[in-house]
């Protein structure tokens, strides 16, 4: 299972410390942004995502919550952004905003929110290079996962399978929101392919240890119930 580690989660006073001390273990980082629109809160931009592209070899997934995701497009693709992901609710016409995305040469996601249908991908599959569940309301940390969220991946694994086309050209699937040590399994388990993990990470002792278990975990590998590793500094 992938891992896009969110930096949301990260001391924001020593980001590139938090950079290097994972960046060989993870898929890739997650950098959500807000505008204070469309999430009542600012958080990160370009300019960040330039430094970080220019600082690691990792993927960068910039994740567009704000009130006009095509206006931005052009900017983070110029940053360095790997995929550009965006939700269908902001968006004026979503397969045009797919569309841009992949002309400025980004994999572009599809976020899709807890209130809506999983069924609004089917028509959007064929542009969407990945798939963003949306687990948690968008803009609000330290949220439980939402129990409707393992059916709603399993919704979309046979959504995929019907609609997606040949297997090697189906978008993942990928969690954002309620990622846990006792959630990560389930969300595997429901045929997820990716989790955007945060303070599960960045909040324990051992942020390169917490990886290591949460593949041990999406692996079947037991891993110790009273591991040091899941001793949290901050709030989850």
């Amino acid at each position: 299972m992938e891992a896009f580690v969110s930096l949301w989660s990260a001391d924001p006073l020593a980001l590139g410390v938090a950079v290097r001390q994972v960046e060989d273990l993870v898929d890739g980082f997650h950098i959500d942004v807000f505008d204070g629109h469309n999430v009542p809160d600012l958080l990160f931009g370009p300019d960040l995502v330039a430094a970080l592209h220019g600082f690691t070899t990792a993927r960068i997934e910039v994740h567009l919550n704000v009130t006009d995701p095509d206006y931005w497009i052009d900017r983070f693709a110029e940053a360095g952004a790997s995929i550009i992901t965006v939700q269908s609710g902001p968006c004026r016409d979503v397969p045009t905003v797919l569309e841009h995305i992949r002309a400025r040469g980004c994999e572009a996601g599809l976020g899709i929110e807890l209130h809506e249908p999983t069924a609004i991908a089917a028509r959007l599959l064929p542009l969407a290079s990945r798939l963003l569940l949306l687990g948690t309301p968008i803009g609000v940390r330290g949220q439980q996962l939402d129990p409707s969220a393992p059916a709603r991946v399993r919704e979309l694994v046979a959504l995929r399978a019907r609609v997606g086309g040949e297997v090697t050209r189906r978008p993942p699937i990928a969690v954002d929101g309620g990622i846990r040590r006792h959630t990560v399994p389930v969300l595997a388990a429901a045929g997820a392919d990716g989790i955007i993990p945060g303070s599960l990470v960045f909040g324990a002792n051992d942020p390169r240890g917490a990886l290591a278990e949460i593949a041990a975990l999406t692996a079947g590998v037991p891993v110790p119930a009273e591991s040091a590793f899941w001793i949290m500094q901050a709030p989850a």
